[in-house]
């Protein structure tokens, strides 16, 4: 039942852009090119139910120490708890020289086949925003503050909406009372 509903929402994604005909090769996985500057990889795990969105972030990892731990450092406090990652995180695979940034849906009962159309949006505009920061980390600037691009459809992915940071004055914990 699950496979159908990850067909059916890769059929209605197809549709959303025009692309009639997507579907899974032998390996279960459909790969998208994005305005001919990276790939979307969708994957779907018959073990998990789970239908998996990943992109690469950067092809080939910088050789200068400093640049190397700055960009680590940027990945790292973005994937934390998914907050700058759509709800995912990135991955880093060093004798491949490859960053990908990675999202999770659940395909089991009560998925609809439109959560991968409402959901696909968000996804790229942040790889989009990621593959941007870290370019200008790679050329030595500073790449800024990280703009949150903001979910179209309500679509959220598994686990709900994407933390967002502390902001006004809050400090972590003070929400909360101690026992």
């Amino acid at each position: 039942m699950s496979y159908e509903n990850a067909k059916a929402n890769l059929k209605e994604f197809g549709k959303e852009l025009n692309l009639e005909g997507l579907d899974f090769d032998a390996n279960n996985t459909c790969i998208l090119g994005i305005d001919n500057t990276f790939s979307l990889h969708i994957t779907y795990e018959p073990n998990s139910d789970r239908l998996y969105l990943y992109s690469p972030i950067l092809d080939g990892l910088p050789k200068d120490d400093k640049i190397r731990l700055k960009l680590y450092e940027r990945l790292l406090e973005g994937s934390m708890l998914g907050g700058q990652m759509a709800g995912g995180g990135i991955g880093v695979a060093p004798k491949e020289e490859l960053i990908l940034m990675h999202c999770v849906l659940d395909m089991g009962l009560g998925v609809d086949a439109a959560a991968l159309r409402r959901f696909a949006p968000l996804f790229v505009e942040t790889v989009e925003k990621w593959r941007e920061m870290v370019t200008k980390i790679m050329a030595g600037e500073d790449p800024g503050p990280f703009q949150f691009p903001m979910p179209q459809g309500g679509a959220q992915p598994k686990g709900g909406p994407a933390p967002q940071p502390f902001s006004g004055g809050q400090k972590p914990g003070e929400r909360y009372i101690k026992i």
